[in-house]
């Protein structure tokens, strides 16, 4: 019995775009860069390519201080992690106010077919929405539950 594999054709930058067109998502390539964007339920997304991996990234500015920010967004960061969204979260600080950071990477090295390629992408975007929408949900509870924990201890003293 022989088995035929697949070839496994090198990713690159317009295979990304190609495979993200066929699910109807049109990327905005950078010029001289290996990186491209899109903007995907009102998120600001990065696609970008090393030479292992290619990321898929969602980086949200939020108005807080990085330097007084509260502890809600990193421990919301935590929790996402604790659990599998096929992304992970991070905190981030850029010109000193907090970025919800979330990303993951598609190992790439070995190359991949066309339709390997599709389902990776697909599983990232999914992943990093998916990965935004419980950040926000878990630091919205982490608010809540501070703003129980200071009414409680207002009425304590």
């Amino acid at each position: 019995m022989s088995t035929k594999n697949p070839a496994l054709d090198a990713v690159s930058m317009d295979r990304i775009v190609t495979a993200m067109a066929t699910h109807d998502i049109t990327l905005n390539r950078i010029e001289g860069h290996d990186v491209a964007t899109a903007n995907l339920n009102g998120l600001p997304c990065t696609f970008a390519l090393l030479d292992s991996v290619a990321i898929v990234r969602a980086d949200v500015l939020t108005e807080a201080d990085f330097a007084t920010a509260d502890a809600g967004l990193f421990l919301a960061s935590n929790q996402i992690n604790s659990v599998s969204f096929g992304a992970r979260a991070a905190i981030a600080s850029h010109e000193g106010k907090l970025v919800v950071r979330t990303e993951r990477d598609i190992p790439c090295a070995a190359g991949m077919t066309d339709e390997q390629l599709q389902v990776a992408l697909k599983a990232a975007v999914d992943g990093v929405i998916a990965a935004q929408d419980a950040m926000v949900a878990a630091a919205e509870q982490m608010q809540q539950l501070n703003e129980e924990q200071s009414a409680s201890t207002e009425q304590t003293d």
